[in-house]
């Protein structure tokens, strides 16, 4: 009974991180803060809006991604032992 409680307590801290994660990434692809690099600026050919926006897409792939995968890694070791 208690490992059911501990396990839904962990899955509901997982999902109040995920949360957070995506509700920080929404904040970063919301108006105002994009309007910041939609200045025309130029990097390497590229226009820095072009690349802020693929770049924050980029981090919110692997930040969710290492978290997860963190979460699994440490799950499998727990088992394993």
């Amino acid at each position: 009974m208690t490992n059911n409680r501990y396990r839904s307590m962990r899955d509901r801290a997982k999902g109040r991180r995920l949360f957070f994660i995506s509700a920080l990434f929404l904040v970063l692809l919301s108006f105002p803060v994009i309007s910041i690099f939609n200045k025309g600026e130029v990097v390497a050919g590229v226009p820095m809006l072009y690349l802020y926006i693929m770049g924050v897409w980029l981090l919110c792939i692997a930040a969710i991604g290492l978290f997860v995968d963190r979460r699994r890694s440490k799950r499998e070791t727990s088992k394993k032992g």
